[in-house]
Formats: C-alpha cells, structure tokens, sequence
C-alpha cells in the first residue's frame, strides 16, 4: 500500500496550463526517436534480419551458464588491490558514521575510493570491447541511480508522506536541473548504444522505450522549472503523468519515478547480459 504524499497540488483547472509544452515535449522525443531509429537502420541493417546467437549444446548450458562473466572480470586491477581498496572503504564508511556524517558523506565515503580502480579497469574494457564499456557504465550508474529512487521512496514511507524529507541519499542533488541532465545523458547514451548493438538486442529497445517516455517528463518538469517556478512550486512539480500532473496517474511523484526507473533498468540489465554472452561467444580463447 503506498503512502500518500503531502505536496501542493494544483487546481483542476490549472493543471492544463501548460498542455502545449506536454505535447512539445512529446513531439521532440518522438522526432529524437525517430533519428536514431533511422540511423539503426543504416548503420546496423541487421535489425531488421537478426541472427540468433547459437546457442550452448543442451548438454553443456548449465555449466556455461555462468561462462560469460568471464568477460567481467578485472582484466587490469590485481585482486590484492582490490582487497585494500575494499577494506579502505568500508574503514571510511564506518568512520564517517561514526563521526554522525551526513548520510551523503556515509555513502560517498564507501564510493569513492573505488573510482579510480573502476576508471581504469572501464578503459581496458574498451580498449579490448568498445562501447561495450559504455553499455556497461551506463548499466551500473543506472542500478546507482534506481537505488536512489529505492532510498527516497522508503522515506516517503518514514516520513509518512512528507514529500520535503525524503530526497534520497544525496539530497542536495535533488533538483530538476540535476534530473534534467542525468536522464537526458541516459536517453543519449542508450540512443547510441542502439546504433551499435540495436540490430540484435531487443531488451535495449525496451530500455530506450522507457528511457523516452521518462524523458519527455523530465523536458517538461525542467522547462516549468526553469520559467515558472511558482507554477512548479504550487503543485506543477507533478510533471505529467504524476498525480494531479497534466495527465496524471494514481501514483504520486516519488513512486511514478521510481516506476521510470524500474521499467528502464530492468530491460536494461537483461540487454546487457544478453549483450555479454556475445561477447563472450565471439573472444577467441586458448585452450
């Protein structure tokens, strides 16, 4: 059972005051769409005749299951490393928590001294893969990203409700400008990894889908925001399809996207594995 969020909310008749932008908004992720849509068919035609991946004789699927994180594994950082950056970081997680730390510094704290390796280890990557690393980067700064959503939702559930407590982990991040940006380098990215792996990975599409339609909420919350911020403080923080938005839904901010979210990441994290097991199938290996 959700909890009902505490937010200002607009009058009926104000809810439309901006109905063109809606569709504006619409009308530019569509025709963005589109482009790249004709830019898969002309630089990856096998969209339209895809081979299948041969698949592992019956025999042997269970035992190369697994096979393909093969090609995840560090190919550069040295497990030693690995184990002091480890230990490192959850030395300043507990001492940042110890030191009472907001819950930010907490969370950076344990973040941060795996940048560095996870930089170095992404360059090798594509080196030897190519934008095989991207999908990859853009997968787990996705999975990031939706644990954020996960965090400000539970505090919708602490705070019963009340919208101006619950910003997630990194609360001074959460503005429209912020969300703008993210999501828009999101629909990008995967809008480019569809040029490149498009014509056999049907998951990616439904990812991009989902990446658009959150899109087009985003263009029109930032444009409100941008322009008319008593009109966004006075409820039109809802957006579209929010509850009492231009369209609106039974689900609130919060959970609506929380729900963007879960609909790009799960397609998303099955696109990327699908997209593993080929490249496991096509490295050359010794034996």
């Amino acid at each position: 059972m959700m909890v009902p969020v505490r937010a200002a909310a607009l009058p009926a008749d104000e809810r439309s005051r901006y109905l063109l932008l809606g569709v504006a908004a619409a009308v530019f992720v569509a025709a963005a769409d589109g482009a790249f849509l004709l830019g898969v068919r002309r630089w990856s035609p096998r969209l339209w005749s895809a081979p299948s991946v041969q698949s592992a004789p019956e025999a042997r699927r269970s035992q190369r299951l697994l096979a393909p994180l093969a090609v995840l594994r560090p190919e550069l950082v040295p497990a030693r490393l690995i184990v002091m950056t480890a230990i490192l970081a959850l030395a300043m997680d507990v001492t940042a928590w110890l030191l009472g730390l907001p819950l930010w510094v907490v969370a950076a704290a344990a973040v941060v001294p795996w940048l560095p390796l996870f930089f170095a280890e992404g360059l090798r990557k594509y080196k030897h893969y190519g934008l095989y690393a991207l999908f990859g980067a853009i997968t787990l700064l996705q999975i990031g990203h939706l644990g954020e959503h996960t965090v400000q939702v539970v505090q919708v559930f602490m705070f019963n409700g009340e919208l101006s407590r619950a910003h997630g982990v990194f609360g001074q991040l959460d503005f429209e400008t912020v969300h703008f940006v993210w999501d828009s380098i999101v629909w990008i990215g995967l809008g480019a990894l569809l040029l490149r792996f498009g014509g056999t990975n049907a998951w990616l599409w439904l990812s991009f889908a989902a990446s658009s339609l959150h899109e087009v909420e985003h263009i029109y919350l930032f444009v409100i925001y941008r322009f008319d911020p008593g009109f966004y403080g006075a409820g039109g923080l809802a957006g579209i399809m929010g509850s009492g938005g231009l369209v609106g839904s039974m689900l609130a901010r919060p959970y609506l996207h929380f729900t963007y979210n879960v609909l790009v990441i799960v397609p998303l994290v099955i696109a990327f594995w699908d997209q593993t097991v080929r490249v496991y199938r096509q490295t050359p290996r010794t034996t």
